[in-house]
């Protein structure tokens, strides 16, 4: 069993900003803005139709699904019938990702990725028919499942019931005679789009499957994922997209940190170390490893891993305790709750012990509301005289 995250991905949305770049790094530089920007700013029109055949093709649905936001937080296996409680608190959840922009983002870049990829997959599929095709086009089309056969079947289907308005290439598959083109055809997109806007799946190892599995690593399947879709993947495809994508994560990558720390009332960094690191930790680009190294910082006390050069933890470990940073938010939650309960009872409860009860609360992390969570926090501190009062660290 595992946490609805309800205290804890309030800054989701946020963390997601490097989301933008793996679009570049799936479809490079020039494709993103001649096929995806452009269209969109001279046809919004025609840009809702193609965001209408992507979502029929099976994917972007995350204002009513929440599939990429449940498939992140690991709750997206529960079955049988569930208690009141529990079915509330998936409600709930789903709710809460509209409420924090996360759904809204998700359908949002997979249309616009999934435009991309379906303007991409028809013109490399009419090259191939047309005996024209590069041996990329041929390398991209396989990798999604597509031999020369079905390329000359989904560009036939294309000629006769596709339209083309302003450089946006509508598939109009849903009218295909062709029911194993089309069905090709809608698999592939569903599956770049999947990659692209990375959205975890079965690519993690089995035993993340497990009952204890899922209770320590949950969170931890995006960072899997991540490092299947992104970085090894870019390794090999070895172009110019991958050096683009690379440099734009990084930098929004930058642009999070920045964003977590002002919203936080936390000072930035003025070491570029510190910065490079922060940059790289936000950008996903490397996956797991990063979580491997807020472990061996949190169980070395920072004298192993990234910090041993920078001075200070990397900020997405910083409020977590020891035991959360081993066996998951679940057994973190719970270690909290006891430290909370244990400061009460012995009549020691200080600043940072009001600190962790909040971080109990569903919502307090919401980044647009963060401020006045603060605000009321530091109040009930002041008006119970606690101590440590102003020596907030986290």
């Amino acid at each position: 069993m595992t946490v609805h995250p309800l205290q804890l991905v309030g800054g989701m949305t946020l963390s997601a900003i490097p989301d933008m770049a793996k679009v570049v790094f799936a479809h490079g530089l020039t494709s993103t803005f001649r096929d995806g920007f452009v269209p969109l700013v001279r046809n919004v029109r025609a840009f809702r139709l193609a965001a209408q055949e992507v979502k029929d093709a099976g994917t972007a649905l995350d204002m009513i699904l929440d599939t990429r936001a449940m498939a992140m937080a690991d709750i997206t296996d529960d079955f049988g019938r569930h208690t009141m409680l529990e079915r509330g608190l998936t409600a709930f959840s789903s709710k809460f990702n509209l409420v924090s922009l996360m759904a809204p983002w998700n359908a949002t870049l997979k249309q616009f990725s999934g435009l991309l990829t379906m303007t991409n997959m028809l013109r490399a599929s009419q090259r191939v028919a047309a005996g024209k095709g590069t041996a990329k086009d041929i390398r991209n089309l396989a990798s999604s499942g597509i031999d020369a056969d079905l390329a000359r079947r989904i560009s036939m289907e294309f000629s006769i019931y596709g339209d083309s308005q302003d450089g946006i290439l509508l598939a109009k598959a849903g009218d295909w005679d062709d029911a194993g083109a089309r069905e090709a055809f809608r698999v592939a997109v569903v599956r770049e789009v999947d990659r692209t806007i990375v959205t975890p799946g079965q690519d993690k190892p089995l035993w993340m499957s497990t009952e204890v599995g899922k209770l320590v690593s949950q969170f931890k399947s995006f960072a899997m994922s991540s490092m299947q879709k992104t970085m090894l993947a870019g390794l090999q495809q070895r172009d110019a997209a991958t050096v683009n994508g690379m440099i734009l994560a990084l930098g929004l990558g930058a642009v999070t940190y920045w964003a977590k720390e002002t919203i936080a009332n936390r000072e930035t960094s003025e070491d570029p170390a510190v910065w490079a690191v922060e940059a790289l930790d936000w950008s996903g680009l490397v996956g797991w490893a990063m979580d491997a190294n807020g472990v061996l910082e949190k169980a070395t006390r920072g004298k192993v891993g990234l910090s041993y050069f920078t001075g200070q933890p990397v900020s997405r470990y910083q409020t977590r305790n020891v035991a959360g940073a081993f066996l998951g938010p679940t057994v973190g939650l719970t270690a909290d709750m006891f430290q909370v309960s244990g400061a009460v009872a012995a009549g020691d409860f200080k600043q940072s012990d009001l600190r962790t009860a909040r971080r109990l609360l569903p919502i307090q992390n919401l980044f647009y509301a963060r401020t006045l969570f603060d605000r009321v926090e530091a109040a009930t501190g002041d008006a119970l005289g606690l101590p440590d009062a102003t020596n907030r660290k986290d």
